[in-house]
């Protein structure tokens, strides 16, 4: 009686491992499905994302919605692990120069205006 309860169990235990397994890699799947992996090489020009906290002294706006999406452009100054890269930000700005590979979009052409991030 006890090793047929057992047997059940292990069963079911492989049972809920197979389901798991099978539901965390259609998760990865569906969260891949949008991701790109942006690698950029030192020297390239890029558009800084700010987060809506640091913009806030950037320009006095009713509305965040309307506040500027992106900064710079700025140059890559040096990559910092894999997928963190330090820019060339100007002197006055007091924010830290290393950024995710997430704030950053790839300037395709030659920059002509810069608007810079907010100074602190």
């Amino acid at each position: 009686m006890v090793d047929r309860f057992l047997e059940a169990r292990e069963a079911i235990i492989e049972l809920l491992k197979f389901h798991i397994s099978r539901a965390q890699q259609r998760m990865k799947d569906l969260a891949n499905k949008h991701r790109s992996d942006r690698v950029f090489a030192v020297g390239d020009w890029v558009y800084l994302k700010l987060q809506p906290y640091r913009q806030v002294s950037v320009a006095a706006r009713p509305f965040n919605k309307l506040a500027t999406k992106y900064y710079g452009t700025y140059i890559i100054d040096a990559r910092v692990g894999a997928v963190a890269y330090k820019l060339l930000l100007p002197v006055d700005v007091l924010i830290h120069p290393i950024f995710h590979v997430s704030q950053l979009k790839r300037c395709h052409e030659v920059p002509r205006d810069i608007s810079h991030p907010p100074v602190l």
